[in-house]
């Protein structure tokens, strides 16, 4: 999947890892990137969390794939409006993935999609505000990913996951992921209800060995098989979505244009 610098996205598979640096600044996301540098594989993605991206810049993406250029760097915008705009600038930072709030309008939604498809990234629509994820079917058609979200403020209160929601989206097509307090109990039983990726903040990030605590939960994705989505979806402009097979992703981000190896 081809990006506006020249490289092509780097390999996922599923189930995978995405673990959220929801930091307010790159000193503290970057000790914990730092102690990520003996891990690599194609399911672990790298997160630049909202906070992150609002307390340092869109240009921290660019620094969390240099510090890990073996891993896919999502961009967790979560944008409201101005999707093009946006999507062009996660790409020029040099991210794999952009997210999208799901409760921003249709014509939103559907242009971050598009946009997405056109700079060769991965598109996830987060539901975080939606009572029900699983009404983002129609709305989001033609993205990869819905995200499943229990944000902080919900948590606090006592609100549930809204899991149900996930046999209703892979069967549309879609990959599911699951974000929001999770944790190794969390994530078990996530994997067992269909999820394909696990957003995992605070749980590693927080943790006195943040690659340890990766390395346990890629031992609990190890061996687990996500089934490709049911039917093939379009984008919005008709043309075929972007596709998560293996042999769509096989090859691995070129860095020749910014010098790294």
């Amino acid at each position: 999947m081809g990006r506006s610098d020249g490289g092509v996205a780097k390999a996922v598979e599923f189930p995978s890892l995405q673990v959220a640096l929801d930091f307010t600044s790159w000193a503290e996301a970057r000790r914990v990137v730092g102690s990520l540098s003996s891990l690599s594989g194609s399911r672990l993605m790298l997160e630049a969390g909202t906070p992150l991206i609002k307390g340092e810049g869109i240009y921290v993406v660019r620094r969390i794939s240099e510090m890990a250029p073996w891993a896919p760097v999502v961009a967790d915008l979560k944008t409201m409006d101005t999707a093009e705009l946006e999507v062009s600038m996660a790409a020029e930072a040099g991210a794999d993935a952009a997210v999208v709030s799901g409760v921003a309008p249709i014509e939103t939604v559907r242009s971050f999609i598009e946009e997405c498809r056109r700079k060769g990234m991965m598109s996830f629509v987060d539901s975080i505000g939606l009572e029900d994820p699983a009404a983002l079917v129609k709305k989001a058609e033609g993205a990869d990913v819905i995200v499943i979200h229990r944000g902080i403020d919900e948590e606090s209160a006592g609100r549930g996951r809204r899991w149900s929601a996930i046999k209703a989206l892979k069967d549309a097509g879609f990959r599911v992921a699951v974000a929001g307090g999770m944790d190794l109990e969390a994530a078990s039983s996530a994997l067992e209800a269909g999820a394909d990726v696990l957003v995992v903040g605070r749980d590693i990030t927080r943790s006195a060995d943040p690659a340890g605590r990766v390395s346990e939960y890629l031992k609990l994705i190890s061996g687990r098989g996500s089934p490709r989505p049911r039917r093939r979806r379009t984008s919005p402009a008709g043309t075929p979505a972007l596709s998560w097979t293996p042999t769509h992703l096989s090859q691995t981000l070129s860095h020749q244009s910014s010098g790294r190896p």
